[in-house]
């Protein structure tokens, strides 16, 4: 049996590249039909990506991020989290061959 972790290390993969993924197709759908794929703010205006990093009082967030970064930031994350993947199928692998128990 494969550990919890590995377990949510796997479902972290498959949910991060599925949700970017999805941005990915929304992103290019876009530019395929000429329209600048820029989100809406509260207000109704249009505005660039942003990309944050939440970490409390050291958060980080980057404003006006262009939609032809974004793409490209987003397929590095999805390559990204497709070779973690990989790593964490065959650590999988591994606990299945080692007999892990899981515990009662």
């Amino acid at each position: 049996m494969i550990t919890q972790e590995t377990a949510r290390r796997i479902w972290d993969c498959y949910r991060e590249i599925e949700t970017a993924k999805e941005l990915l197709e929304h992103l290019e759908k876009s530019f395929k039909e000429g329209t600048e794929p820029t989100p809406l703010d509260t207000w109704g205006r249009r505005q660039n990506y942003q990309f944050g990093i939440p970490l409390g009082e050291n958060s980080h967030t980057l404003y006006s991020v262009k939609p032809r970064l974004a793409l490209s930031i987003i397929r590095a994350h999805i390559a990204d989290k497709g070779s973690e993947l990989v790593e964490v199928n065959e650590q999988a692998r591994i606990e299945l061959e080692a007999g892990i128990e899981a515990p009662i």
